[in-house]
C-alpha cells in the first residue's frame, strides 16, 4: 500500500533532513555504506514530500516494499532516528530486521507513526489542484 508518513523535526534535524536520513539509512540496510561505490552516495528507498506551506514534510511510503537485509548490515544510524520511539520497541524492531534476510517495510513501521491516505493527503493540502492553490 502506498502511504505517507508525516515526518516531525527533532531539536537536531529539521524535518526535511530527518527523512532523507531515514529514506537513505533503509537503502544502506541493503547495501552499508562502507560497502558503496561513489555512484551510491546519493541512494535512497522513498521519496520525501514537502507541503506548500513550507513547513511540513513527509516519506512518501509503500507498506509492501521489500528491503534486503545485508549480513553487514548495522541500524545504529536508523534508530537514533527514531527518539521518539520506546526503547524497548527500537529493540524489537532492530531484532527483527537484523534476524531477517529480508523484510517488508511495513513491518518496521513503529508505533509512533501513522501511514496517511491519499485522501488525508489531499484533504490536508498537500497536493494543490492546480498552481493557484500554490
Amino acid at each position: 500500500m502506498t502511504g505517507w508518513i508525516l515526518i516531525q523535526a527533532l531539536p537536531w534535524i529539521s524535518a526535511k533532513e530527518r527523512a532523507q536520513r531515514i529514506s537513505r539509512e533503509l537503502f544502506n540496510v541493503t547495501l552499508p555504506e562502507r560497502l558503496q561505490s561513489p555512484d551510491y552516495a546519493q541512494c535512497n528507498v522513498f521519496g520525501v514530500v514537502e507541503h506548500p506551506d513550507g513547513v511540513q514534510v513527509a516519506l512518501q511510503i509503500d507498506t509492501e516494499h521489500v528491503i534486503p537485509v545485508h549480513p553487514q548490515a548495522t541500524l545504529e544510524k536508523l534508530v537514533t532516528l527514531f527518539p521518539e520511539v520506546p526503547e524497548t520497541e527500537r529493540m524489537q524492531l532492530h531484532s527483527y530486521v537484523l534476524h531477517a534476510s529480508a523484510f517488508p517495510f511495513g513491518a518496521i513501521i513503529p508505533s509512533t507513526s501513522t501511514v496517511r491516505n491519499e485522501e488525508y493527503m489531499n484533504a490536508n493540502g498537500w497536493f494543490p489542484n492546480d498552481l493557484e492553490d500554490v
